[in-house]
């Protein structure tokens, strides 16, 4: 899907809050409600435009931030959650990047 002028410009700033989410699961700030303002802002992009983002995508990379702000597991638990969000995330933005550039 081709995305034109403000809407271009909105998906942008979205995928630079996206990759500062990326930032803070690198420094390990597990307790920041920032990513679950991230999915909450890009449920309602992808809604409103249309995007290419599946919906089970961006559930999959909220519920697994939820699982890492609320829950408390031991380290090795929360490496793999991190590792399968950013994973998530990395998709997510590749794919919105993908809308950008058409």
């Amino acid at each position: 899907m081709h995305v034109s002028g403000a809407s271009q410009v909105t998906l942008g700033l979205l995928i630079l809050f996206g990759l500062f989410v990326i930032y803070t699961r690198f420094k390990n700030w597990l307790q920041s409600n920032v990513p679950i303002i991230f999915y909450i802002v890009l449920i309602a992009y992808m809604q409103s435009t249309e995007g290419s983002v599946p919906f089970w995508l961006i559930f999959t990379g909220f519920a697994l931030a939820l699982m890492l702000r609320f829950e408390f597991m031991n380290n090795g638990f929360t490496r793999v959650v991190k590792v399968l969000e950013v994973t998530a995330l990395g998709v997510m933005l590749y794919l919105s990047a993908g809308m950008l550039l058409q």
